[in-house]
């Protein structure tokens, strides 16, 4: 197990601080706009919609100690989302030292293998879904199956969902997946009668995790898209109610908040969990007067820097591991960001 049980005790002190940020944090709400040209799922990021697309980090640790550090080099990964009218387009990128599938047979033991999960609720009803079919739990393996446990049994739902997954780097992956949206009336026998035409302005349920086993007898790592109540961070699989939020917005139709669309385009932070740098792009017009804080649990600024230039590193080593703020100043515009420093 990579999570040590010190790095663990260190992070006792912030559990309190992460159940008082749940509230807010799920409403922190993923966008993903629309692909103007044909998707090829092809484990690669040629496809223009990606061009533009936010990236969203896999930083959480659910399992097996809530928010616990990981030990550098272990995992890093993050998403971009994109859609059309027939699919919700998914960019993985994951950073794994040892890739694992044990299992030759996928329905067992799917979750102790290395492994993308989708959590979807297709109209965020949130609410019971283990033996029912009111949101989806996508166990997607190497070989591109999709197992979840839905109507009180297990069934491959390959099919819904096409995915290719590709080495673009020393132990970097690149997983490209289109899924079909289901309704809570999906009958695997007649998909299509309850399949959902994506459109401007839905909202679902959606959280994204990887499963990361290094050749050990069980799961080792399950991490996350978003913060958990640290006493229902395995439970996306039974239940909705803590799944994150995705908006599909499409900029050309009416009724989208412009100043909704662009907050989330002006500042980048990466990575997240941070090492020893974090970096910040900031959109071409908001490249001038950039003043920003880093302030710890207890509110204290503790690192600070005026007119920061987009892409400048900032060097957060002398900084303890912990949760902090990144509060941002630009021109009449403030942002806040949380990050982990591991």
């Amino acid at each position: 197990m990579k999570v040590s049980f010190r790095k663990y005790l260190l992070f006792i002190s912030i559990v309190l601080f992460t159940c008082q940020a749940f509230a807010q944090t799920q409403q922190d709400t993923m966008y993903a706009y629309p692909a103007a040209t044909p998707v090829v799922i092809d484990g690669s990021d040629a496809d223009e919609c990606w061009d533009d697309a936010e990236w969203y980090p896999i930083s959480v640790v659910w399992l097996p100690y809530y928010n616990a550090p990981m030990d550098e080099g272990d995992f890093a990964g993050r998403f971009k989302l994109s859609w059309d009218s027939n699919y919700l387009y998914i960019l993985v990128e994951i950073q794994d030292d040892l890739l694992s599938d044990d299992h030759a047979d996928p329905f067992d033991n799917y979750w102790n293998d290395d492994c993308v999960e989708i959590f979807i609720d297709e109209d965020r009803s949130m609410g019971y879904h283990q033996n029912n079919y009111n949101a989806f739990a996508y166990h997607i393996s190497f070989t591109y199956d999709a197992i979840d446990g839905g109507s009180g049994s297990t069934i491959n739902l390959k099919d819904n969902l096409s995915v290719v997954m590709d080495t673009i780097g020393d132990k970097t992956y690149l997983w490209e997946i289109a899924l079909k949206i289901y309704d809570e009336t999906f009958d695997p026998n007649n998909p299509e009668d309850s399949r959902v035409t994506l459109s401007h302005n839905k909202l679902m349920g959606f959280s994204l995790a990887y499963c990361d086993n290094d050749e050990t007898n069980g799961r080792e790592n399950f991490i996350g898209s978003t913060f958990m109540p640290p006493e229902h961070s395995n439970d996306n699989y039974i239940t909705a109610d803590y799944m994150g939020t995705l908006l599909l917005v499409d900029p050309e139709q009416t009724g989208t908040s412009a100043n909704t669309i662009s907050k989330k385009k002006v500042v980048q932070v990466f990575p997240n969990p941070a090492g020893d740098y974090i970096t910040v792009n900031f959109q071409a017009t908001h490249t001038n007067n950039n003043y920003v804080e880093i302030i710890d649990l207890n509110g204290k600024t503790v690192m600070q820097a005026n007119r920061l230039q987009s892409g400048k590193e900032i060097d957060i080593s002398i900084l303890p591991i912990g949760v902090y703020t990144l509060k941002i100043n630009s021109g009449n515009e403030q942002f806040n960001y949380k990050f982990v420093k591991r």
